[in-house]
């Protein structure tokens, strides 16, 4: 539990509940067979491991966890789990019924991949609060913004295409601290473009949502951006008052920005080992590398003159 002006933030792509060690992933026989691959130290299985995923964010006792590509059909197991409260938006292209695509996708992971959908999800500890009426979603690409976007930055036709069924959402809301101190979280996961002008525009979009719902307030923007740290969305941001936006060394398109807070441990990407997770099968054991993006986590503390507002 936090301290009463002390804020822990996680933030994780959990990659559609899958394993994702680099150089270990579906092939036909893990697709169609359902046998693992294995290097003798790790396997990649075709299954969803959310459940691991759940516990592993537990051990790290975050506060707020900002978590994407989060299978819609497993929210509730990663409450159950953590004991930690949700609010969420769907996101991605969503092609047929939830049930159906939750279901097709849970039987065989390999083959479905993220062609369920998925959610951008905000978990909250116990001991803490979301402001009554505060969260919500935002849609990051409304088809007038990506018809402006094909007009003013010329992305290629192929682009736009995949660009217009994909809806990318940010959801956000206030969180009230044991204190009473608030503190206005967002969790984005942006368009993975081609073009550097499409993700910006949604950067920034989010930002100003967070921002909006914050009041002038401290606020938080965590998530997946899919912009490397020396992106001019990411320096424009830094250059309002958002800190974190500045590059570090070894963090990727993974990031957490800040607002009106102070650091207490600055953000760091964990280490890929600590997402490691041990399995058997057929009477071997092995680990599993869960999803194929690091988490990231940091601690802020709010000045004094926010503590109870």
């Amino acid at each position: 539990m936090a301290a009463d002006d002390t804020l822990r933030v996680l933030t994780w792509n959990l990659f559609h509940g899958r394993d994702g060690l680099p150089g270990l992933g579906a092939t036909r026989r893990s697709t169609w067979r359902r046998i693992p691959e294995d290097d003798g130290v790790h396997m990649h299985v075709n299954r969803k491991l959310t459940g691991l995923m759940a516990r592993r964010i537990a051990g790290w006792a975050p506060d707020v966890a900002a978590l994407q590509e989060v299978p819609t059909g497993a929210i509730r197991e990663i409450v159950a789990v953590t004991g930690m409260r949700a609010v969420w938006t769907t996101t991605g292209p969503l092609i047929g019924p939830a049930r159906l695509r939750d279901a097709l996708a849970a039987r065989n992971p390999d083959l479905w991949r993220t062609h369920e959908g998925n959610a951008n999800v905000l978990l909250v500890a116990p001991g803490l609060g979301v402001e009554e009426g505060s969260a919500r979603a935002v849609r990051l690409n409304p088809v007038r913004t990506i018809l402006r976007a094909a007009r003013e930055l010329g992305p290629e036709r192929g682009e736009l295409v995949r660009y217009l069924p994909e809806p990318r959402r940010l959801v956000v809301a206030r969180v009230v601290l044991p204190g009473g101190g608030r503190v206005a979280v967002g969790c984005t996961h942006c368009h993975n473009a081609r073009h550097p002008g499409v993700v910006g525009r949604e950067i920034l979009r989010a930002a100003a949502s967070v921002g909006d719902v914050a009041g002038g307030g401290p606020a938080v923007l965590a998530g997946d951006l899919n912009a490397p740290p020396s992106h001019p969305a990411i320096a424009e941001l830094g250059g309002i008052g958002w800190e974190g936006a500045a590059p570090v060394a070894g963090m990727g398109i993974d990031r957490i920005l800040h607002r009106g807070l102070r650091v207490g441990e600055p953000v760091r990407r964990l280490d890929p080992a600590e997402r490691d997770a041990g399995v058997w099968w057929r009477g071997r054991a092995r680990r599993v590398r869960l999803s194929d993006h690091d988490p990231v986590m940091a601690t802020f503390r709010l000045p004094p003159t926010a503590s109870a507002s």
